[in-house]
């Protein structure tokens, strides 16, 4: 808990609220301010009723299972800030949609409040950790989380470039080529742990929850069926059909639609050894992708929405797969609560600074 609970997160005449507005408004200054751009609508309109309506249940949800905090300031002049998190797994928040007016100090407002709230509000044994993604070509996004990323050291912080990319369901083979061997995995798996800490790192392990009994998520989605909606997790090791040697693994994540704009709630992870030749790579994504489909086979995209390294990234674009755009994922463990919000803090007091200058 924050020992400090007098700390100040209202500017003078602003305010900030927790899920005080209609989803609709709220979607709406979302156009209003850019976030939802024509492009991104276009993307989103197919299936906007459904989202809009997965927002609303969760919203309401007596678990938290989804917020909103919005501020307005209206001194020196008219500014909106808002971001919203959703639990994405039994341990963890997915903080994300940072929207403003393009006012550095309220929405740092924001965040800090938001860090505070999911501190405060949850215990040890609710939330562990937290992480946001974000486009490394976002100057002040990379600016002020890659920064963070220095303080907390990779103990208890991670910083991972991902490239994201759509895998059409109608190019995945509907037979399995046999030349790699997919496990299912249900449970904790120290061989799929080691894999995955010497390619991503230990605090991706703890974060993604790979080390807790109940990797599928049951628990979590146990919550989300309460209001008629769908979460779970599937998890695969790939292994060398000769050598035994676990060389991949798919993680396949899926929620309610549309809880991420670019529906990153559900991302398939295809990580893949670092050092697999491309031969070797073209082999296991095609092994990857009849185990991803049994995950994704209805998912309203049409597609497999993928996060992996640049190498996969180019053999899945030779195989049909569309690129996306590159992001970056920010993880911080509750270890280092404390630490990420004194540093945003430290931003928020220059900001602070050099306005009464």
């Amino acid at each position: 808990m924050l020992t400090n609970m007098n700390r100040e997160f209202y500017a003078p005449k602003s305010s900030i609220r927790m899920n005080a507005a209609k989803i609709e408004d709220v979607f709406e200054k979302y156009r209003e301010v850019g976030f939802l751009y024509p492009a991104k609508m276009q993307i989103l309109r197919p299936h906007f009723t459904r989202i809009t309506e997965n927002w609303k249940r969760l919203v309401a949800s007596n678990e938290q299972l989804l917020w909103i905090l919005s501020a307005t300031e209206r001194v020196p002049a008219a500014h909106f800030a808002s971001i919203s998190a959703w639990k994405s797994g039994n341990y963890g928040y997915f903080a994300q949609h940072l929207v403003s007016t393009g006012n550095p100090h309220l929405s740092l407002k924001v965040m800090l409040r938001a860090q505070h709230y999911v501190e405060d509000k949850f215990s040890e044994n609710e939330i562990r950790s937290s992480q946001n993604w974000f486009r490394p070509n976002n100057r002040y996004a990379y600016r002020v989380f890659a920064s963070m990323y220095d303080k907390l050291g990779p103990e208890k912080a991670a910083l991972l470039h991902h490239e994201y990319m759509h895998l059409p369901l109608n190019l995945i083979p509907d037979q399995d080529s046999g030349d790699y061997l997919a496990e299912e995995v249900a449970g904790v798996d120290p061989e799929l742990i080691e894999f995955v800490k010497g390619q991503y790192g230990e605090v991706f392990v703890r974060a993604e929850e790979l080390d807790q009994a109940d990797v599928q998520f049951r628990g979590n989605g146990r919550l989300f069926r309460q209001y008629g909606l769908s979460l779970f997790r599937q998890l695969y090791k790939i292994r060398h059909p000769e050598t035994g040697r676990v060389v991949a693994c798919l993680i396949a994540n899926r929620a309610p639609l549309g809880l991420n704009f670019s529906f990153l709630e559900n991302r398939a992870y295809y990580i893949v050894d670092k050092k697999l030749l491309r031969e070797e790579r073209e082999a296991v994504l095609s092994r990857m992708h009849y185990a991803a489909y049994g995950t994704y086979y209805n998912i309203a995209l049409g597609v497999v929405p993928i996060v992996t390294d640049p190498a996969t990234a180019e053999v899945l674009f030779h195989q049909g797969a569309i690129k996306v755009r590159q992001y970056v994922q920010s993880i911080w463990m509750r270890e280092g609560f404390r630490d990420w919000y004194d540093h945003i803090d430290s931003f928020l007091k220059r900001i602070e600074r050099r306005n009464h200058q």
